[in-house]
């Protein structure tokens, strides 16, 4: 790809629009266009606003391949801009599509890309499935591509805005629908804003070294020449010199000089004659090239044999030239070049080993369609192709301009969810693009979304027919569950103590005979309804005494020395404290902080998740418990301390 030059083109008039056949058949309809353009349009510092329409209509028919419609959605945007035409009457009097484009065209320029930096991708996915119409897209490519040839017009802000955008989502864009030329000539102009020292000095390097290049290319490609002409084929050979951005990316990444980049440039060899066997002579080419050059076979690349899925075809090698200098030869027929020179041939993925995304197949039918279709079809056509681009995913912007990804048909309720699983649960509607809408509005493309909650709300069954996404459905089931059995926790600390008051150990059979007998169905309703007192637990002593699975008491610990005693108490066996009289065999555990003995003066404490536990007084930790919790402290004693002092009396 050469340098681009300065002045990309004359001036161009609305007549040499009539030059391209299809347009000529709607001069009348065009005129008209142009005409109402010219009455309610502005002047532009440095072009009038009417040139620009025309040189933007000039990129999107030659470089974009486009037709009547997108030129007059060009020239009916302002109006439509300003509320000067309104869109009944764009439709009446100049078409549906038309229509349609301005309004696509609408959208792409009402997204905020403030922060197009931390969303990259998903910007590019916004703006391409803003419009189900791709010329959209393609139109607004276009009219960027002017304002970079044109970026001198602009104040210094917008300047940089331009840029940023540029770099950041349109390239990518021109990459992946296969706009190589589009994409090349906005990587050289944004080079030549950003580093103009750098690119200047490439540029001066590579018109002083012109005349060596030449030579040495003439010397290349002279023996090649003479051996296709001896063997019938009839091709052009030319050099491609390497866009000035890629050579800056090659001296960085080899870490090297100007000097010191040898492959500046490619040869191409073009087979002009079409004929079906056309892969089998580019085959034959490559060998007669090889024969004369040795090739590096590391760096042979097939797209004939194997096109890309985008289309591209074309064979790459590089080769040992004069000097022992390594040069890259191309090789494809004329048909292969033009479409790769169009643009639209599948570059998508090309720097990245062809490892084609799952949406190039759209892009791959968009190219095929723009190299068949006729200026007069084309149109009408493309506005129907492909609609599926990223059908099944919108582009949500939060308050702070931040961009989420989501899917179709989903609801404000789903996307709450999406942000935070508490702030779903607590979620009661939203402002959408400033308007208040309900938790079950279906979000669009492009909507601007502030969440609203409410620290009284709660998930509620409804709520399963609002939510689209399976996993946000899981989230409210499992919330609506935890809300059913929230006292459950409470409910089996009740039946825990029970059980173990009566003498029972809590195990599962005994859970298990309890919830038959309440008849419950599962041990998380019986424990539910034992928390909301819905269960009297004076009768779970005649549950556990009823006939049933065989479940045995505890037996009662056999008299023992005290020696022994001590031991059993260490060893937490038996029931050695006294906590409240009224109450027989209250369960309770050993502190492990103090570790109390027979003898040592004690007290009890009821711990919220570990049951009942004796500290003694001298604990390290009871001047806490005490003070902060003494609601939560129990008398306790030792029943051999009791047995003693009555022996002693």
């Amino acid at each position: 790809m050469n340098t681009i030059t300065e002045n990309v083109s004359d001036e161009f008039t609305v007549e040499n629009l009539l030059d391209y056949d299809e347009l000529r058949k709607e001069k009348t309809i065009l005129r008209k266009a142009f005409s109402m353009m010219l009455n309610h349009s502005d002047p532009i510092p440095g072009n009038s606003y009417a040139q620009m329409v025309l040189d933007t209509a000039r990129i999107i028919l030659e470089d974009l391949n486009l037709g009547t419609e997108s030129v007059k959605c060009l020239m009916l945007k302002n109006l439509a801009d300003n509320g000067m035409l309104s869109p009944g009457t764009i439709e009446t009097e100049f078409g549906k599509p038309v229509r349609e484009l301005i309004e696509g065209i609408h959208k792409i320029e009402r997204v905020d890309t403030k922060n197009y930096n931390t969303n990259r991708e998903n910007f590019i996915g916004l703006l391409l499935t803003l419009s189900p119409d791709i010329r959209v897209l393609l139109i607004r490519l276009g009219m960027r591509l002017y304002d970079m040839r044109h970026l001198n017009d602009y104040p210094t802000e917008k300047q940089c805005l331009i840029v940023g955008e540029t770099t950041a989502l349109y390239i990518p864009i021109a990459h992946r629908l296969g706009l190589y030329r589009i994409k090349n000539e906005l990587e050289d102009r944004i080079m030549r804003f950003n580093d103009p020292r750098t690119y200047e000095m490439i540029k001066r390097k590579l018109a002083e070294s012109r005349a060596d290049r030449d030579h040495y290319t003439t010397d290349f490609i002279k023996p090649i020449e003479q051996r296709l002409l001896e063997n019938g084929f009839d091709c052009e050979l030319k050099s491609r010199i390497k866009s000035i951005p890629s050579i800056f990316r090659k001296m960085r990444t080899q870490k090297v000089e100007f000097e010191r980049v040898y492959d500046l440039f490619a040869i191409r060899v073009i087979l002009n004659k079409t004929i079906e066997n056309d892969a089998a002579d580019c085959w034959k080419i490559y060998s007669l090239v090889t024969d004369i050059y040795t090739p590096n076979p590391r760096r042979l690349r097939d797209w004939i044999s194997f096109p890309k899925p985008t289309g591209y075809e074309s064979l790459h090698t590089t080769v040992i030239g004069p000097q022992g200098r390594w040069v890259e030869v191309q090789i494809r027929t004329r048909r292969m070049d033009e479409i790769a020179e169009k643009g639209f041939a599948a570059h998508w993925k090309y720097k990245t080993q062809g490892k084609a995304g799952i949406k190039t197949d759209m892009y791959a039918a968009i190219r095929e369609l723009l190299e068949n279709s006729s200026h007069s079809s084309l149109d009408k056509s493309i506005s129907h192709e492909k609609k599926a681009l990223y059908s099944d995913e919108i582009f949500i912007f939060t308050p702070k301009g931040d961009l989420k990804k989501l899917k179709v048909g989903y609801s404000v309720l789903d996307f709450a969810y999406e942000i935070h699983t508490g702030i779903g649960s607590t979620c009661t509607g939203a402002l959408v693009n400033d308007k208040m809408v309900p938790l079950r509005y279906i979000l669009q493309n492009g909507d601007t979304v502030k969440i609203l909650t409410s620290k009284t709300q709660k998930p509620n069954p409804g709520w399963l027919e609002i939510a689209k996404s399976p996993r946000n459905i899981a989230r409210i089931k499992h919330a609506l569950k935890m809300e059913s059995y929230k006292d459950s926790d409470w409910g089996k600390e009740i039946i825990k103590n029970k059980v173990l008051q009566l003498g029972f150990e809590f195990t599962d059979p005994i859970i298990n005979k309890l919830a038959a007998f309440f008849g419950c169905e599962t041990i998380l309703e019986l424990y539910q309804r034992f928390g909301e007192g819905k269960a009297d637990p004076l009768k779970i002593k005649k549950a556990l005494l009823e006939p049933g699975p065989e479940v045995q008491p505890i037996v009662p610990p056999k008299e023992e020395t005290f020696p022994e005693t001590v031991s059993s108490i260490m060893a937490g066996k038996g029931d050695y404290v006294i906590i409240d009289p009224k109450i027989r065999s209250l369960h309770y555990q050993f502190a492990k902080c103090c570790g109390p003995a027979p003898g040592n003066a004690i007290f009890a404490f009821v711990s919220v998740t570990q049951g009942i536990k004796i500290h003694r007084t001298t604990c390290p930790n009871a001047h806490q418990l005490v003070t902060r919790y003494p609601y939560r402290v129990l008398e306790a004693r030792w029943k051999t301390l009791e047995k003693d002092d009555k022996k002693t009396k």
